[in-house]
Order: structure tokens, then C-alpha cells, then sequence
């Protein structure tokens, strides 16, 4: 008996070893990641400085909540990325114009956890965002980050003209229903050119927080 506790406790030992590691890991490489993002943003100084009191908090919760998650993704703790194998052509290509509104219109609620369809100087990558408003006189849904869009996935006009004088960019964006295939290709930073698959982009820790909260089980609705 005394053999059988010992080993136990060795396995436990081993266990929580391998967490603080997969944490201490994910820590560091976040912090190397958002310091570049805040380096290159530019800042105004007091915002910066907010920004970077905030940090700390922010870099832990999502450290903790990626080790801890029951996820069908592998976790690269080493680079801070979920991996998956990457589909030859983006998984939304096969969902028609009447299946995405239907679905979008059904399932749309609070909270809920959304990909966002973005083409930008031909390239093609999925984005994660909430729900946190619904307007369904107009038939239309507000994302978090990316704005008002139409339940049929298009996105408003007011937003797109809003969004792209920020960035001074042109992007073609559009929300999609939620999928396995698109969600994992989200959360891995999965990107396409053409037809042809190309570089994943590193996710930013707001979207990394968002994989946290994906009900994987029914991903038509919010986990909470």
C-alpha cells in the first residue's frame, strides 16, 4: 500500500510539474508577443501605460485557461499557438449564402462566440468575436471587435466605412456559423492565399481568451 501511495504522489508531483512549466512557458511568450504589438501600435503615453498595468492580469487568466481546457486543438505552449491540420482550401467556402443566414439567425444570442470571415490583400483568415448586442428589428448583430453585421453574415455598410478609415485599409469581412473546421481554424491562425495555404498568424491574447470560452460540445451556444 505504502509502494502504491508513493507512486501516486510521484505521478501527481510529475503532473504539476508539467503545468507550471506549460504556464511559465505561455507566460513568457505572450509577454514577447503583446510588448512587440504595443511597440508597434504606437501609443499615445497614458494609454500605454494603462495597457501595461493591465498586462500582468490578462497574460495569467489566459496562461491558466489554455492549460486547463478540454480542447480537440493541441496547445504549442512553446509559441503560445493551438495547432491543427490546416484545411487545403478555407472550410467556409462550401457553406452557401442560405445555410449561413438561416443558421445565423437562429442561433445568434449574447455571448455567443463567432468567426469572422476577413480577405485583406488576398489573403483569407478567420477571426473569433462575441456577441454583445442584437438588434433583431433591423436583423442585424454587433460583434465586439468587428461591428454590426447583417444576419445573413454580410457586414453593415456604417461599420465597414468606420473600420476601414481606423486602419486606413480595404478588407472584405463577413461572419460566418460556427463550424468545428472554421472555429480550429480560428483559434490555429490558419490563413489561405488564393487556393493555396499559407503562414498562420499568431492570435492576439483577446483572441486567445476568446478560445477559452468556445463550447466545443454545441457550438451554437455560449458556453456560460
Amino acid at each position: 500500500m505504502p509502494l502504491l501511495t508513493d507512486l501516486t504522489t510521484q505521478q501527481d508531483l510529475s503532473e504539476e510539474s508539467d503545468k507550471l512549466l506549460n504556464y511559465s512557458q505561455l507566460c513568457n511568450v505572450f509577454y514577447e508577443r503583446e510588448l512587440k504589438l504595443l511597440t508597434d501600435c504606437k501609443l499615445p503615453a497614458e494609454q500605454l501605460a494603462k495597457r501595461m498595468a493591465s498586462l500582468p492580469f490578462y497574460i495569467k487568466r489566459a496562461a491558466e485557461s489554455l492549460i486547463s481546457l478540454d480542447n480537440p486543438l493541441e496547445l504549442d505552449t512553446q509559441n503560445g499557438t493551438w495547432s491543427a491540420k490546416q484545411k487545403k482550401i478555407h472550410p467556409a467556402d462550401k457553406i452557401t449564402e442560405q445555410e449561413n443566414q438561416a443558421w445565423l439567425a437562429k442561433y445568434v444570442c449574447l455571448g455567443l462566440v463567432l468567426p469572422v470571415c476577413i480577405v485583406e490583400k488576398g489573403v483569407t483568415q478567420f477571426r473569433l468575436d462575441s456577441v454583445d448586442e442584437i438588434n433583431n428589428k433591423d436583423q442585424r448583430f454587433h460583434l465586439n471587435e468587428q461591428g454590426w453585421f447583417y444576419f445573413s453574415g454580410k457586414q453593415c455598410e456604417q461599420s465597414q466605412s468606420e473600420f476601414g478609415e481606423q486602419l486606413g485599409l480595404h478588407q472584405q469581412k463577413k461572419a460566418f456559423k460556427s463550424t468545428k473546421d472554421i472555429i480550429s481554424a480560428a483559434c490555429c491562425g490558419h490563413q489561405w492565399i488564393a487556393s493555396d495555404r499559407t503562414f498562420q498568424r499568431a492570435l492576439s491574447l483577446r483572441e486567445l481568451l476568446l478560445t477559452s470560452v468556445i463550447n466545443w460540445k454545441h457550438l451554437n451556444q455560449p458556453l456560460f
